[in-house]
Parts: C-alpha cells; structure tokens; sequence
C-alpha cells in the first residue's frame, strides 16, 4: 500500500500538504482526553479536600480548553476538506486522462463493465481511503491517541498498562487473523463478480438481438443469477466477519474495565492510590479502548479500500 500511495501522489502531487495537514488533526482527540481526564481527577481531589475555590477554577479551565480545542479542530478539518476537494479533481483528471492516453487496442482489450467499475467504485475506494472516515487520517488520529493515554497511564501506576496489555493483544491479534485480512480478499471477491454482472447485464440490453437469435437468454439470465448471489454471499460473509469483530471488542472493552476496577480498588484500600487517580485513570483506559475500536476498524477500511488503490494503479500500468 505504501508503495502505491507514494505512486499515487507522485503523480497527483500535494504529499506534504497531506502530510502536514495529519499532523495538525493527529493530537486533537489525544488533547481532549488529557483535558477530560485532568478535569475529573482536579474536580474529584477538590471534593475530597473541600476546597470549593479549586473547584470553580477547574472548571473555568476546562470550559476554555475545550473551546480552544474546538476552534483549532475546526480550523484544521476546514483547510483538510479544501484540500481533500482539490485531491479528488486531480484524481479523476488524471484516471480520465490516462484513460484518453491509452491505445485502442487496450482499450478493447477490458469490457466496458470492467472500465466501468475501476472509473467509478475503485476511484470512490481511492478517495475514501485517503480522505474518508475511518481510513489514514482516523488510523493517525487513533495511534497518536493511544500512545499518549497509554503513556499517561503507566504514568498513574506502572501495573494498569500491563493490566491493559492483557486484554488487548489477544483481541489485536484475533481481529487481524479473523477480520482485517479475509475482508481485503472478500472486498476483491465482490468487484470481481460485479464486474461480471455487469457484463452479463450489458450484454442482454446491447446485444439482444444477437442473444435472442442465438437462444443465449437463459445462459446470460443464469450466468447473472449465479454472480449476484455470489456478491450477496460476500457480502454476508463480510458482515459475519464485521460482527465478530465487534463481539470482539465488546468483550475486550468490558473485560479491561472490570479488570482495572478490580485492581484500582484493592490499591485504594492500600493507600497506593487515591480515587481521583483511579478516576484519570479510568479516562486514560477509555481513551486508549475507544481509539483500540477506531483503529482496528481503521484497519478493515483501510485493507479494504487498498483494493481500489491497486486496481485504480493497473490503468496507470496499462499506459506504459
């Protein structure tokens, strides 16, 4: 993938924008939690201690920090969709172009449903991966937002990242096996026979005469039957295969919880820690399971969304 990325904004252009502009967004959900968790922890000890004053600046602070925070997330996510704008013209300029350059007889060479299909879906799985939801600039978003909880947590008590650990890598390594690489291999599954419906679809509108002089209505008719029920027999499988991994994650996320409750309590009850501690560190651990969620899920868009890439890549291939 990274290979064809580099390729791509080789010919597109606009890499270190790009770039730049995932810097800027990466740190805002890392900063929110920091502030949310700092927020309980400070608001929790003031009660504790009594001290009303303490109270009332905490939450002072913490009004004008997610303001500032907004302000700056919005500035950022503004300029990245007038970037994303320019991106998805220069992308089907150059798709288009490339497509004039080619000779005749590669032309011809592909069925206008496979031409069809690399214009429109492969293009859209292009653009999603490197602008949409859940795909690059969410994969960065949930790694910076990760390690910085993660870090902030071995901060309150070195024991709750290994608790953490414990929870998460057989989930990681599950998800990966069972859900992010059999999804890319169904994803091209499913382009695959629709491009063949399509086909068989094409050929019974453009080429009924010939299909009706020749008897061909009911192979093409079952022929169509057969690639459609394989797309929504794909499609069931992707699905099964998304629920599982949400099971998954359910079980992870409840399983940590308990865990962390179960081991904060006992060093309470062992003046090794204090309950606006446990509280910040309950922040940082829901931090890191719900950016855990968002960068799995990432992951299965990003596998999936590779097949356009590649796919969109072979009509730059066939131009040389």
């Amino acid at each position: 993938m990274i290979r064809s990325l580099r390729s791509l904004f080789r010919r597109l252009g606009g890499a270190v924008a790009y770039g730049v502009l995932l810097v800027l967004r990466s740190p805002v959900d890392a900063v929110l939690c920091i502030i949310n968790a700092f927020f309980l922890k400070n608001v929790f000890g003031a009660m504790e201690a009594g001290d009303v004053t303490r109270l009332y600046e905490s939450c002072l602070w913490y009004g004008i920090e997610n303001i500032g925070l907004f302000l700056y997330n919005g500035i950022v996510w503004s300029e990245f969709a007038g970037f994303s704008a320019k991106l998805v013209g220069r992308l089907r300029g150059q798709v288009f172009d490339t497509m004039l350059g080619l000779p005749m007889e590669r032309l011809e060479a592909k069925q206008e449903s496979e031409w069809f299909t690399r214009t429109n879906s492969d293009m859209r799985m292009t653009l999603n991966l490197l602008t949409g939801a859940l795909n690059i600039p969410h994969f960065v978003l949930a790694v910076v937002r990760i390690t910085t909880s993660y870090v902030l947590l071995g901060r309150i008590s070195i024991l709750f990242p290994l608790l953490e650990l414990l929870t998460l890598l057989p989930h990681l390594l599950l998800r990966q096996s069972f859900v992010a690489s059999p999804m890319e291999r169904l994803n091209k599954s499913v382009l695959l026979h629709t491009e063949q419906t399509t086909l068989y679809l094409s050929a019974m509108v453009e080429c009924a005469d010939t299909v009706r002089l020749y008897e061909g209505e009911e192979l093409l008719l079952e022929r169509y039957r057969e690639s459609s029920l394989r797309i929504v027999n794909e499609r069931m499988r992707m699905n099964l295969r998304k629920t599982f991994g949400e099971m998954l994650l359910i079980l992870s996320g409840k399983g940590g919880y308990l865990l962390l409750f179960l081991v904060g309590c006992e060093m309470i009850f062992a003046d090794k820690l204090d309950f606006a501690s446990l509280t910040a560190a309950f922040q940082f651990r829901g931090a890191v399971v719900a950016a855990s969620m968002m960068l799995l899920r990432t992951l299965v868009e990003i596998r999936k969304n590779t097949v356009g890439l590649k796919r969109l890549e072979e009509i730059y291939g066939e131009n040389k």
